[in-house]
């Protein structure tokens, strides 16, 4: 026999190669001796493996089969072999299987979806009710919901933003049912992860970030002619740039230490005084005097230059928050 030259599998990853190998009967029994944690290991190991060579293949088995292409044809099997578990495992443990399955194959068809050029996600859901549009774009990365935002019409856009926003559980079965329709379209779905959860009013607070100033603040303003405490909601949730003002001396110290210094003057140049004067405060005046004659150099500057060097140090003050490094609510007197 040839020597194998696939890449080193873990256990885990052999194991269910082998198993998907064996007739869904003969898995079975085996899958009767493991602990529900093996069986659930395995199922969602088997679930995730991708791009498996033959050499891959024979590394894994080469000691039980001589001929490793059959394994190959078996991965279609893994339903199969999860009906064979139903009258084996307690239904409850079934169950919890069946489930952790089903929600790795909606994270991986989420993963697609995020390659998929925008303007054909936008072509394939645009006549989706809004509410449909809100659940999937609430499950994508800001970037990418925030991307086909750009693409929607007004309207419609206005009606997605403000459904994210009132959203609460997203049902795993309509989830699955919506990205199954998508990705048939695409011919692109898979399994990995999970489903995501997440505070609609944090999502849509998030996507307004993400968008430019003058289509967040229209939107914003449309939320709260129908719904301003919507509106509020989504705005306490939200960090601008000229949110830095809530900053204290010493949040701002952070700041400086973490932002590039580059970026920093191309956000200044468009700044209000008052926000610059908050950061030239907080350095020696060597390094103000610097940062003034660098802005100074630098000449005009397009708006969205700045605007994108402003989102890159709102993205790091935030990220400063979720870390715990600096607090928002600034200069709160002490008693």
């Amino acid at each position: 026999m040839a020597e194998a030259t696939g890449r080193e599998l873990s256990r885990a990853e052999k194991a269910a190669v082998l198993l998907m190998s064996l007739p869904p009967d003969v898995a079975a029994n085996i899958l009767k001796e493991l602990t529900e944690e093996e069986i659930q290991k395995i199922f969602l190991t088997a679930a995730r493996i991708k791009d498996i060579s033959p050499a891959d293949i024979e590394a894994a088995v080469q000691e039980f089969l001589e001929d490793y292409s059959f394994v190959a044809t078996q991965y279609s099997n893994l339903e199969t072999l999860l009906e064979q578990l139903q009258g084996i495992l307690p239904p409850e443990v079934y169950e919890r299987i069946k489930s952790l399955l089903g929600s790795a194959g909606v994270a991986e068809g989420l993963e697609q979806l995020e390659k998929i050029d925008t303007r054909v996600l936008v072509g394939l859901i645009k006549n989706e009710h809004p509410q449909t549009i809100a659940v999937l774009l609430s499950q994508l990365s800001p970037r990418k919901a925030s991307d086909i935002l750009q693409w929607l019409p007004e309207n419609l856009r206005f009606e997605v933003v403000k459904r994210i926003a009132t959203l609460e559980n997203v049902s795993p079965q309509f989830l699955r049912e919506l990205i199954e329709t998508v990705t048939e379209e695409i011919k692109a779905l898979g399994i990995s992860g999970g489903i995501k959860k997440q505070e609609g009013v944090a999502i849509a607070a998030e996507l307004m970030n993400m968008l430019d100033k003058e289509s967040a603040e229209t939107l914003l303003r449309k939320i709260g002619e129908e719904d301003p405490t919507l509106e509020e909601k989504i705005r306490e949730k939200m960090f601008t740039f000229e949110d830095i003002r809530k900053l204290d001396n010493r949040a701002i110290i952070e700041v400086l230490k973490a932002v590039d210094k580059n970026t920093l003057v191309i956000a200044l140049k468009g700044a209000p005084d008052d926000i610059k004067e908050k950061f030239f405060s907080n350095m020696s005046k060597r390094a103000a005097k610097i940062m003034q004659e660098d802005m100074e150099a630098l000449g005009p500057v397009k708006k969205s230059e700045v605007e994108k060097a402003q989102k890159q140090v709102v993205a790091i003050i935030r990220k400063l928050i979720d870390e715990g490094k600096i607090e928002l609510g600034g200069e709160e007197a002490y008693v």
